[in-house]
């Protein structure tokens, strides 16, 4: 499989680095989606005694899977060699949303850490704060990603119509 074209990797097509990462993002899906349906039997079929918090693993879990999952579909334009679409603008601002609902799940798990059980581990409370600080940050960066790429379709289209 040949990906580069001269000194330049290729992005877009069949074997562009887009398709390569849409491959590589769908094994994660599978092998996330994988992990939450398998944990719960490897753990009730043993006598490890788990720690009742890894409830709250699970929504921030199920919300970055529907993030990969988004971002599945944003690389399949890209092999498809149409990134500048409404589907483009409407994967990125569901992927903000869901990422926006994580970091409050995040926040929850901090504040639950933090005041509820009272744990006084401060790398679990520095881990809960940096994650919930880094998904505002993301939910920032793909509402601004995606109204870049609604602004681009814009004069896309209007240039195809002067043309």
């Amino acid at each position: 499989m040949e990906i580069k074209e001269g000194k330049n990797m290729k992005v877009f097509g069949k074997y562009g680095l887009g398709n390569i990462l849409k491959i590589l993002l769908q094994i994660v899906f599978i092998f996330g989606i994988s992990i939450l349906i398998i944990f719960p039997i490897i753990i009730s079929n043993t006598n490890i005694s788990i720690n009742p918090n890894i409830i709250l693993f699970y929504p921030n879990a199920i919300c970055l899977l529907l993030i990969i999952y988004q971002f599945v579909g944003l690389f399949n334009s890209l092999k498809e060699e149409n990134p500048f679409c409404k589907n483009t603008v409407k994967r990125l601002k569901a992927s903000q949303k869901i990422s926006a609902v994580a970091s409050v799940f995040w926040l929850f798990d901090f504040v639950f850490e933090t005041f509820i059980v009272k744990n006084t581990s401060i790398l679990v409370i520095i881990v809960l704060l940096f994650m919930f600080i880094l998904f505002i940050g993301v939910t920032i960066a793909l509402y601004i990603l995606s109204e870049l790429f609604n602004k681009a379709i814009e004069y896309k289209n209007e240039n195809d119509l002067t043309i």
